[in-house]
């Protein structure tokens, strides 16, 4: 990392620094944001997306953030 950066290089370390092979050999369940963050982005998809539209949705993961319909 450049000396200039604006943040320090711990920064950017991970929490748990295992192997990534290693540490994705176990699915992990998680929820990546809270639920208000969750609702921001089912309505940005309520505004954007046709309710009746065909979406294929390549960044999903186990919970879905798109609207039920």
């Amino acid at each position: 990392m450049a000396s200039d950066s604006l943040f320090p290089e711990a920064a950017f370390r991970r929490t748990d620094e295992t192997p990534d092979a290693q540490f994705y050999q176990q699915p992990r369940f998680v929820t990546h944001i809270d639920e208000g963050a969750i609702a921001a982005v089912t309505q940005l998809y309520r505004e954007y997306f046709p309710s009746n539209g065909t979406l294929l949705d390549l960044m999903s993961s186990w919970v879905s953030h798109l609207p039920p319909r």
